[in-house]
């Protein structure tokens, strides 16, 4: 039975639609409230640059958050939330809108899937790990969408297996990746300097994906920093610093881990493409921010110590044995894997892997792409 707070919702898509739909009027959410951040700041920051009249909304749950000058912040869980959605011409996401929301003629909705390239089961393929709640709101929010975006023929046809979906997919690129194409090196320069972290510093970035146990993630982000970094430093040279990245689902308890002074919590930074882009070496476990980072071409490393038991609850999509990154299972496997770590086997691997296997799409312009396309529908 559909609780009472949702059920008023539902009506209320409806209620407020006696308010016409605003023609230059988006809404964009992340990560269900979260700052400014992903595809959907990419996506702002063109419209932005261009100083389209586009009126852009963002839903937020925290409205201390900073976000640039023209855009509207407005509480995620409101009223006011259900009225901005129901008269904008546009609407952004890059997770699942609840099961309430109902678009109405004349919208146009794109979702910017937040994952990608990844190893783990999603959607349909991993339905027997989804509540029932989940399952029914992922098919309401293909239903409404307009259009996918893609960065690889793999995740084209991921979506067309496994989403529910059977609409347009934009199979030129993701706009959070274009950071990464274009390799700034004064926006590296400004993300350090808005990190704290010295210029001449080399960063390892580990972002580990979460488990559905909150002590099993934590667990999961446990790591000899010193042993690492040590090993770091033999292989590249320099000095390197550690961050800590959690996955948006556990980041709140991000708090509770001990870290060495010389590794820096990031969890609640609100960009992860920045992070990406100032690493000079990375590890992950499942997570799909490894694909990304790839694209750097920089050193990234699998870190799956407890692969045996993941793998049990959550299936994986991708051959690991395929995959062009250093694997291990323990720390004294990773050291080894960063001592012994090969530059020319690693690019054979990343071209024929990147290339061949996931058919990656030369990306850098997406947001451009989807802008025009945004404006094109609020002239139609």
């Amino acid at each position: 039975m559909m609780p009472i707070k949702h059920f008023i919702y539902t009506i209320l898509f409806y209620v407020f639609r006696i308010f016409p739909i605003k023609r230059n009027k988006m809404v964009v959410c992340s990560y269900l409230g979260k700052g400014y951040g992903d595809n959907g700041k990419y996506i702002c920051d063109e419209l932005l640059r261009r100083k389209s009249d586009v009126e852009i909304v963002w839903l937020v749950e925290n409205e201390e958050d900073p976000f640039p000058v023209g855009i509207k912040k407005v509480p995620f869980s409101s009223l006011r939330a259900v009225y901005e959605l129901v008269t904008a011409k546009v609407w952004i996401d890059n997770v699942r809108k609840r099961s309430f929301v109902r678009k109405r003629k004349g919208q146009y909705y794109i979702m910017t899937w937040h994952g990608g390239i990844g190893p783990k089961k999603v959607e349909r393929e991993a339905k027997h790990q989804l509540t029932k709640e989940y399952v029914k709101a992922a098919q309401n929010d293909s239903k409404m969408a307009d259009l996918f975006l893609a960065e690889s023929k793999w995740t084209y046809d991921l979506y067309q297996r496994a989403f529910w979906y059977d609409g347009e997919i934009f199979l030129r690129g993701v706009p959070r990746q274009d950071i990464l194409f274009q390799n700034d090196q004064k926006q590296m320069q400004w993300i350090k300097k808005n990190l704290g972290i010295a210029q001449n510093q080399n960063i390892f970035l580990y972002a580990p994906t979460f488990r559905n146990d909150v002590k099993e993630s934590l667990l999961a982000c446990e790591m000899d920093w010193e042993q690492l970094l040590e090993a770091l430093e033999q292989r590249f040279g320099g000095e390197w610093i550690g961050m800590l990245r959690l996955h948006p689902n556990v980041a709140k308890y991000s708090s509770q881990l001990s870290l060495p002074p010389n590794v820096i919590n990031v969890s609640d930074y609100p960009d992860m493409q920045e992070l990406l882009l100032v690493a000079s070496g990375m590890a992950s476990d499942y997570s799909s921010a490894i694909f990304e980072y790839g694209i750097t071409k920089k050193p990234a490393f699998i870190y799956a110590k407890d692969w045996e038991a993941y793998t049990k609850e959550r299936d994986v999509a991708l051959d690991y044995a395929r995959l062009p990154f250093p694997t291990a299972t323990n720390m004294l496997q990773l050291c080894q894997a960063v001592r012994t770590f090969d530059p020319k086997d690693y690019d054979q691997k990343m071209h024929s892997f990147y290339e061949d296997y996931l058919g990656l799409q030369k990306g850098g312009h997406c947001a451009q792409l989807v802008a025009d396309r945004i404006l094109e529908v609020m002239r139609s």
